[in-house]
């Protein structure tokens, strides 16, 4: 008997009541390092972390529930005697009694992954500590639906009510002071005309002393035409540097003033004496450029007998490290010599250490003072460079040449030509980043943010930045100022996360094509009830309960394949004009059973009957069965539920309202997330994966189309509201033709070959086909089927395709020759997608049917195929009268 586990990478057991291991996979038996064999017998207990035993057992005890299945996080025992973490999932079995007996867990290793988690969450702590740190909050405009949200500390900054997320655009700008409303909205709107980063500060409107002034910097996101879509950005509290500034420049203008009114010059030096003249009063001093004067400059001003004295007696005060004075004879702008007397004194911190050398000898106060401003400023950008590791990169324009600054290191520099600088960006990026420097070079907008990876000695590196294009006073492109940040931890976080979703999706894939083969062998028996004669109405109503339980199972196998393919991008629409009322219509036809089942009414409202969309048939067929299918689902008995369309120019509006549960305003905004279910019931009644709005908008997306969900909380009902862009007449041109299947013709007795590993699905198919008269041979392996082909000659031959010898695909080429047309070849397998039809049609497959197979739909394809005659096969379409999944 083929055994899954056996190849199942993963951790996988049976253990009896009593806890016993009576069965491992060879992967347990590795990962533990000891022989199957001396696994056998032994409790589970002695391979899970003991802190986790209690995890496992009420895991146990409450499958009393009626549910059979569940999942714990356990540590078990690596064979290097290593806890790593793992998910284990539980499935037990009742024996004759009713008890809960054997019980399998199979445990898939989570150990990266939750590590991964922590160590993200921990990153996310301290964000949220840094921007409340730095008074700082975050934010996103939605330009289309007028919205910001925010973070906690934005609303804090903005004085919101505490847990505000999200306020109306027109609500954030109203809290701006009532002076500088206008020219804030003014910057704005220049700032977003402009498409490039912005910066400014504005007052908010309250009654505190001083004013609440805060600093916003953003950045505008346009969608595919080229409209403004978002914008980004920070806003922090800048009023304690805003007083400072206002403080300073109060203290520069009575200085400036006080200092003017003596006529005297100012300057400052280096400790090691190089001086620094302020620029204006020494240039209308001695008429010369500022630049001459500095460092030692200033002495070809002084007068020739005079400048030996005059160097002397500073490199003296530089040595006694004390205030001193200097008279010297300095040539003024007109050709004279005037003396002047310099006043020297130098600066400790507090620490005694000497930091510079403040002097005067004309009236340059004001201007001095600025420079230490300039100075402190530079410091403050210095210090966050270095908290937030940005590196300062310059590119001048004329030569080509780039200079680094090394945050945290202002003095260090390093000079490199370009294309050496380009030749260490790693080569698939190198392209993309030299276009967007040559772009922004040439004074285009490339736009504000790059990344590229950088090759060196310890590894590839991931770097993100923006640049900014610095003109010259004739509007010349000047240089190229960029700041670059290190994101190497955030992309391999990135890079885990993206291929930890790539599994999941590989995971669901293989879940659902595992879960069809069970299904087929189970829906092909509830037909065969269903055709029985004289069946009390008990039995009647069993059988119906499977069928709804089945039908319900298959929509959820059918949910997780289409999840998988729209995320994996393997969908293609067929795209077509469709009748809005049409689709309505054959949506609430489909679900007609299940609402009167539960006594429930459906009000069906199509007020333009003629309104067209294009999309695909298929598609928006299942959209709007998964939508009704959820109203129904969460809608008590006796509810009402009502679907209608309307339509203007623009767009067809498909509306669904019930009376049921409602969503809370907590779910309401992650009601699109895959897996996202409201509170679940312990008799999961409204049970499910919460996967069907998820995929139900990835649909509408598909189409072009939004769709929306409002609900005024818990008990108050849903409304679901689908958009799709109205199709008008003159774009028609062919519609699909929706109309009950032609009646077939009158059936014979087909010899048909029913070839399946599983003997469940293989023999349960054969009497299905028995009852409708036609006359079958089983086989459960390709050897067994070649052989009865031989005898039976069949007319047509329905094959699955996983078979364990030969698969279906060989068998298919061996049971018909090249030329022949006999027999009907028919694919039953739980393969369903795109690649997989294609490759059962160039096998020779005239038609393809995924499991569990609709019953209905084999046996009238089988009815049609007694009429044709051979060689009439088309090979790609199905009869009218098969099932959907029948087209090859």
């Amino acid at each position: 008997m083929y055994d899954p586990a056996h190849f199942l990478p993963s951790f996988v057991w049976r253990a009896d009541r009593d806890g016993l291991v009576r069965y491992v996979n060879p992967w347990a038996s590795r990962y533990l390092g000891i022989p199957a064999e001396q696994i056998i017998g032994r409790t589970w207990r002695d391979f899970v972390h003991p802190d986790d035993i209690n995890s496992v057992l009420d895991a146990v005890r409450t499958m009393g529930d009626g549910s059979l299945l569940r999942n714990v996080d356990v540590r078990l025992l690596r064979g290097d005697r290593v806890f790593h973490w793992h998910t284990l999932h539980l499935q037990a079995q009742r024996d004759e009694s009713g008890r809960i007996g054997d019980t399998v867990g199979v445990a898939t290793d989570i150990h990266h992954c939750r590590h991964a988690w922590a160590m993200y969450e921990a990153s996310e702590r301290r964000l949220k500590a840094a921007f409340h740190g730095a008074r700082m909050g975050a934010w996103e405009w939605d330009m289309k639906n007028r919205e910001v949200r925010m973070t906690e500390q934005l609303a804090e900054l903005y004085s919101f009510p505490p847990g505000t997320e999200a306020v109306a655009l027109s609500d954030l700008w109203n809290r701006v002071a009532p002076e500088y409303r206008e020219p804030f909205q003014q910057k704005v709107e220049r700032a977003l005309q402009c498409g490039g980063p912005f910066e400014f500060d504005f007052v908010l409107d309250n009654d505190t002393h001083p004013a609440r002034w805060l600093r916003m910097r953003g950045h505008a996101e346009f969608d595919g035409q080229g409209e403004l879509a978002r914008v980004h950005g920070v806003t922090f509290d800048i009023s304690r540097q805003r007083a400072a500034e206002d403080s300073l420049i109060l203290s520069e203008r009575r200085y400036r003033a006080l200092v003017e009114s003596t006529g005297a010059l100012v300057w400052s030096a280096h400790p090691d004496g190089e001086i620094r003249p302020a620029d204006e009063p020494w240039g209308k001093f001695t008429g010369a450029n500022p630049v001459r004067l500095e460092n030692w400059g200033w002495l070809d001003f002084v007068h020739p007998d005079d400048r030996e004295v005059a160097r002397e007696a500073w490199l003296d005060v530089l040595q006694k490290g004390t205030a001193g004075s200097i008279t010297f004879r300095m040539r003024r702008y007109d050709g004279r010599y005037r003396m002047v007397q310099a006043h020297a004194a130098p600066l400790y911190d507090e620490h005694g250490t000497l930091q510079e050398w403040f002097g005067t000898t004309t009236d340059v106060t004001a201007q001095h003072e600025a420079q230490a401003a300039i100075e402190a400023r530079s410091l403050r950008l210095n210090v966050a460079m270095q908290a937030a590791e940005i590196h300062i990169v310059a590119l001048d324009v004329a030569s080509w040449t780039l200079s680094f600054e090394v945050a945290g290191e202002p003095q260090e520099r390093e000079t490199l030509a370009y294309e050496a600088a380009l030749s260490r960006v790693h080569p698939d990026d190198r392209p993309v980043l030299d276009r967007y420097v040559r772009e922004l070079a040439a004074g285009g907008d490339p736009g504000a943010h790059f990344e590229f990876r950088v090759q060196s000695p310890g590894g590839e590196q991931w770097m993100e930045g923006s640049a900014l294009l610095q003109r010259a006073a004739d509007g010349k492109p000047l240089r190229l100022i960029a700041s670059v940040v290190d994101i190497t931890d955030r992309k391999r976080m990135e890079l885990m996360l993206r291929e930890t979703d790539r599994r999941k999706d590989e995971f669901l894939a293989m879940l659902a094509h595992e879960l069809r083969n069970p299904l087929a062998p189970i829906r092909t028996a509830i037909a065969l009830f269903e055709k029985q004669d004289g069946i009390d109405q008990r039995s009647a109503g069993l059988i119906k309960l499977m069928r709804r339980q089945t039908e319900h199972m298959t929509r959820i196998v059918d949910d997780l394949l289409e999840v998988s393919r729209i995320t994996q991008g393997r969908i293609a629409l067929q795209l077509e004009p469709l009748l809005v009322g049409t689709a309505v219509y054959h949506a609430v036809e489909a679900m007609a059973a299940s609402v009167e089942a539960r006594g429930q009414h459906m009000h069906v409202d199509v007020s333009d009957a003629t309104a067209w969309v294009r999309g695909d048939a298929t598609r928006i067929s299942q959209i709007l069965v998964n939508i009704l299918n959820n109203a129904s689902k969460y809608t008590p008995e006796k509810g009402n539920i009502s679907i209608s369309a309307r339509a203007d120019e623009q767009s067809v509006e498909i509306v669904t309202t019930d009376t049921g549960t409602g969503i809370s305003a907590e779910l309401l905004p992650k009601v699109f997330e895959l897996f996202s279910q409201g509170e679940r019931t312990l008799d999961r009644s409204s049970g499910g994966l919460g996967i069907g709005l998820s995929l139900v908008k990835k649909l509408v997306e598909l189409h072009d189309g939004t769709i929306t969900v409002q609900s005024e909380g818990e008990g108050r009902g849903t409304t679901v509201t689908v958009r799709l862009p109205r199709l008008h007449h003159h774009e028609r041109h062919s519609a699909q033709v929706l109309s009950e299947p032609a009646a077939s013709a009158k059936s014979t007795a087909l010899r048909l070959l029913i070839v399946d590993d599983n003997r469940d699905a293989a023999d349960s198919l054969a009497m299905l086909c028995e009852l409708e008269g036609h006359s079958t041979r089983t086989a459960y392996s390709s050897v067994e089927a070649i052989e009865a082909a031989a005898q039976l000659r069949p007319d047509a031959a329905l094959l699955d395709i996983g078979l364990p010898d030969i698969d279906g695909y060989e068998l298919a080429r061996r049971l018909r020759p090249k030329d022949e047309t006999l027999p009907f070849l028919i694919a039953i397998t739980g393969y369903g997608q795109a690649e997989d039809r294609l490759r059962a049609q160039s096998a020779g497959f005239d038609y393809h049917f995924v499991k569990p197979v609709n019953a209905e739909g084999l046996l009238k394809l089988l009815s049609s195929l007694t009429a044709q005659e051979p060689g009439s096969r088309t090979g790609d379409v199905a009869p009218q009268a098969a099932d959907p999944d029948a087209m090859t």
